[in-house]
C-alpha cells in the first residue's frame, strides 16, 4: 500500500488532472519502457497465449475449464478463439501462482495446481480479467484515465481502475485496481487488446460500509455508518430471488411479444450503492473529530426540520438507527440506491455544443457545456444531490450541488456566475481501494449537507430526469448507454417500478446504431425507453426539493409509430386519478400545429431578433399545454427546438410537497398492440422558474 501512495506522490499533478482527461504513457516522464509495448501480430487471444506458454500456459489451461456462462458448453478458451472485442488482463503464470498460493494459506484451495482448483477459483481469475467490449473498441491503455474505471465492467459485473505511477527509473506504469501492474501493454491482436499483468485481479469483496469502516482515513464516517444501522443496510448485492424466478429468460435474445424490436433480458439484478465520504482530515479541517463535534456541526448549518409541516421533527437525541435522527439523515443524504462509477456521474451524449451528434464517449475529456443530473439518496426524506461536470481553470471536475448561471444565449458553455462552488468529488481516495463488491465510495473536499441554500438555490431550478436516472438498477447494472444490444425488462426488475401490466414490453433503447457515425436521434442523452403494446405502467416519480407549485412536464418526440396514453398521477399507486385528456404522440394528430401552437422560429423572427414575436408563440404553445423541445438537444440536422415533433407537454400544474412519494401511470387508448409509448425524460419545474421574473431559458 505504502508503494502505491509513493508511486502516486511522484506523479503529481501531471498524472491526476482533474481524473477526467486521458493520461498518456508519457504523462510523467518520457523515459518509456519500449520493450513493454506490443503492435498488431494477427493473432486471436487464445493463439497468443497458446504460443507464449513460459508465460500464460497456466492461464491457458484455466481458461479450458471456465465455460461462459452454466447455459454454455462453450469454455472461455473457444470464446478468446472467436471474433468479437475484448478486454484481458492476462496474469502470467508467476501471478497465478502466487494467487493460489495465497488461497492455500487462508484455506480457500488446496493445491496450487491450476488443474485442481475448485470451479469458483477458476471462474473469479478468468471472468475478473475479461472485458467484453461488444461492438465498443477494447480498451488501450491510451484510452485510460487514472483512477477514473473503464466504462465496462469486467465478466464478473466489477469495475476495473487503472492507476499510473513511476518506478525507480522514472518510467511511467500502470498498475490495475492499485495492485496488478501492466508488464506488457497493448498486445494488440484480432479481436482485442491483452495487457499482461503481474498479479491475478482479485477486487475486494468486501461490503461498501465495510471497506468504509476500515479504511484508515475514513474511520469518522465508518462509525456514522454502525452507529445508524446504514452498515447492515449497505450490505445487498445481488437479488438471487430474481435469478432463480427469471431463470428461464434471462440472458437470453428476445425479440419481445409485439416484434417491434430485438434485443436481451439483463442476465443479472445487481443491487448496488454509492456513498460520498468526508474523510478524517476534512471533517478535521471543519473542527470536528467524534460524533459530538459532528451533531454541534450539523446542528449549526442543517435544514433538517424541512418535514414538520407533514408532523415530522428531527430527534436530536442518540436513537441514531431513528430514520428522522440528526445523524441517520446526515448520512442518508450521502448514500446513493445505484453503483456510479466517476464517468457516469454525468452523461455526454448530444449536447449542445456536439459535434453533429457524433458521439461522445461516457469518460469524454471534452466539455463543451456543463452538464449535470440530479440523484436521489436514500432514506425516507426523499431528498436529492446535484453533480455538475465542469471545468475549473481547465481542470475537469465533478462537483456536488454547484450552482452556476447561465446567459441565454451560451447554454451551459461559459458561466455568468458561480453562486456555490459545491464539494469536489475525488475518484479515488490516496491510494485506498475504493470499490467495494457492492458500491463505489468517493471522498469530498467539505461537509455535505441539506443546508437552506441547497433546496432554495442549488435545486430551485428546472429539474430535467433522463428517465434512466430514475432507474438504479441500470446504472448498478451497467445498462444504461450500454449499446451492446438493447434491453427488455420484466416487470420485477426496477424498484421504483410498481407496476408493468401484462402485455407491455418494457424495451430500453440506448441507440445501438449511433457508434462512431452522425446518427442522432432527438432525444435526451441520446437513448429512449421505448414501450410497446396495449402499455400500461406505473412508476415513481422523483422528489421535489420544497413544497410549492410546479409543472410536470414529459419529453415528446412524435413519430406515426406511437400511439395515445391516458396520464394518471396521485400518492396512491393502487387509486391514481386521470389527469388532462389523452396524450396523442401520433404525428399526424397531436403535435401538428393546429393541436400544439407549433411554428418554426425562422418563420417568426427570419432575423431572429423579433423576441417579442418568439415570446408571443410561446404563450400559445403554453395555452394549448406544448413548449417546444430543449435547444439543448442536437443532431446533425438541428437541435429539439427546431423540430415540431419535438416538444414538452405540460401534464400538471399544481401543488407538489417535499417528502412526499409521487406516482405516475401511462395507459394506451388505442386497440393496437403495435403502438410505441416514447419515454424519453421529464421535467419539475417549480413557479420561480416558469413564471418568475425572468423568462424560462430555451435550454
Amino acid at each position: 500500500m505504502d508503494m502505491i501512495k509513493n508511486i502516486k506522490r511522484y506523479c503529481g499533478a501531471a498524472l491526476l488532472i482533474g481524473a477526467g482527461a486521458a493520461v498518456t504513457l508519457n504523462s510523467c516522464s518520457e523515459n518509456i519502457d519500449e520493450s513493454s509495448l506490443y503492435t498488431f501480430t494477427g493473432e486471436m487471444m487464445t493463439d497468443h497465449f497458446e504460443n507464449n506458454p513460459e508465460t500464460f500456459s497456466s492461464y491457458l489451461t484455466i481458461l479450458g475449464k471456465v465455460h461462459q456462462s452454466k447455459r454454455s458448453a462453450s469454455t472461455m478458451k473457444e470464446l478468446l478463439d472467436a471474433r468479437g472485442n475484448y478486454t484481458c488482463f492476462a496474469p502470467t503464470n508467476e501471478a497465478i501462482y502466487l494467487y493460489l498460493d495465497s488461497l492455500v494459506k487462508i484455506g480457500e484451495a488446496s493445491s496450487t495446481d491450476v488443474n485442481e482448483i475448485p470451479d469458483s477459483v477458476a471462474e473469479d481469475i478468468v471472468f475478473n480479467s475479461i472485458i467484453e467490449n461488444g461492438d465498443e473498441e477494447a480498451f488501450a491503455t491510451t484510452s485510460f484515465y487514472d483512477a477514473v474505471p473503464l466504462s465496462l465492467t469486467n465478466m464478473n459485473g466489477r469495475y476495473v481502475t487503472p492507476y499510473y505511477g513511476t518506478d525507480e527509473n522514472a518510467n511511467t506504469i500502470i498498475y490495475m485496481n492499485l495492485y496488478s501492474k501492466i508488464t506488457d501493454g497493448d498486445i494488440e491482436v484480432e479481436n482485442g487488446f491483452i495487457h499482461t499483468i503481474d498479479r491475478v485481479l482479485s477486487p475486494s469483496n468486501a461490503s461498501i460500509a465495510e471497506m468504509i469502516m476500515v479504511t484508515e482515513n475514513t474511520k469518522l464516517f465508518g462509525e456514522c455508518l454502525a452507529l445508524t444501522g446504514w452498515d447492515a443496510k449497505l450490505t445487498k448485492y445481488k437479488d438471487e430471488e430474481w435469478a432463480e424466478k427469471y431463470d428461464d429468460i434471462r440472458g437470453t435474445t428476445t425479440s419481445g411479444k409485439h416484434g417491434k424490436f430485438n434485443g436481451e433480458y439483463p442476465n443479472e439484478r445487481k443491487l448496488g450503492f454509492t456513498v460520498f465520504v468526508e474523510t478524517d482530515s476534512v471533517f478535521e479541517a471543519n473542527g470536528i473529530t467524534d460524533i459530538t463535534s459532528l451533531k454541534e456541526y450539523v446542528r449549526t448549518y442543517n435544514n433538517f426540520e424541512d418535514d414538520t409541516s407533514r408532523g415530522i421533527a428531527t430527534s436530536w437525541d442518540d436513537d441514531y438507527d431513528n430514520d428522522y435522527n440528526w445523524l441517520n439523515q446526515f448520512v442518508a443524504y450521502h448514500i446513493l440506491p445505484e453503483i456510479l462509477t466517476y464517468s457516469n456521474m454525468v452523461t455526454f451524449a448530444n449536447e449542445y455544443g456536439c459535434d453533429g451528434g457524433m458521439m461522445q464517449s461516457r469518460t469524454a475529456t471534452q466539455f463543451y457545456v456543463n452538464v449535470w443530473e440530479y440523484w436521489e439518496t436514500v432514506g425516507v426524506q426523499r431528498r436529492s444531490v446535484k453533480i455538475t461536470g465542469c471545468r475549473v481553470n481547465g481542470i475537469i471536475q465533478r462537483r456536488l450541488n454547484r450552482k452556476s448561471v447561465y446567459n441565454q444565449s451560451n447554454c451551459r458553455e461559459v458561466p455568468s456566475a458561480i453562486t456555490i462552488p459545491g464539494l469536489l468529488i475525488s475518484p479515488s481516495n490516496e491510494g485506498y481501494d475504493n470499490d467495494a463488491l457492492n458500491g463505489i465510495y468517493f471522498p469530498i473536499d467539505g461537509i455535505l449537507l441539506w443546508t437552506p441554500e441547497v433546496p432554495q438555490k442549488v435545486l430551485n431550478e428546472r429539474l430535467r430526469y433522463d428517465i434512466t436516472a430514475l432507474l438504479p438498477e441500470l446504472l448498478t447494472n451497467n445498462l444504461r448507454q450500454n449499446r451492446k444490444c438493447n434491453w427488455l425488462f420484466n416487470k420485477d426488475y426496477f424498484d421504483n417500478v410498481y407496476e408493468i401490466v401484462e402485455g407491455t414490453d418494457f424495451w430500453y433503447l440506448p441507440n445501438t446504431g449511433w457508434s462512431n457515425s452522425t446518427t442522432g436521434w432527438l432525444d435526451y442523452q441520446n437513448d429512449e425507453f421505448n414501450i410497446n403494446g396495449q402499455f400500461d405502467f406505473t412508476m415513481k416519480l422523483p422528489p421535489v426539493p420544497y413544497t410549492g407549485t410546479y409543472e410536470l412536464r414529459y419529453g415528446v418526440w412524435a413519430n406515426n409509430n406511437r400511439g395515445m396514453a391516458q396520464i394518471y398521477m396521485g400518492k396512491n399507486p393502487k387509486n391514481l386519478p386521470a389527469i388532462g385528456i389523452p396524450i396523442d404522440l401520433r404525428s399526424a394528430s397531436g403535435t401538428n400545429p393546429a393541436s400544439t401552437g407549433w411554428v418554426a422560429e425562422t418563420t417568426i423572427a427570419p432575423s431572429g431578433s423579433d423576441s417579442t414575436a418568439l415570446y408571443e408563440n410561446q404563450k400559445t404553445m403554453r395555452n394549448l399545454g406544448f413548449m417546444k423541445g430543449s435547444k439543448y438537444i442536437q443532431v446533425s440536422g438541428g437541435t429539439g427546438r427546431d423540430s415540431q415533433d419535438n416538444l414538452r407537454k405540460i401534464i400538471y400544474t399544481g401543488q407538489f410537497e417535499a417528502g412526499e412519494t409521487y406516482w405516475i401511470r401511462y395507459k394506451s387508448v388505442l386497440p393496437s398492440v403495435m403502438t410505441e409509448f416514447f419515454y424519453d425524460y421529464l421535467e419539475l419545474v417549480p413557479k420561480s422558474v416558469y413564471a418568475g421574473e425572468n423568462n424560462e431559458d430555451i435550454w
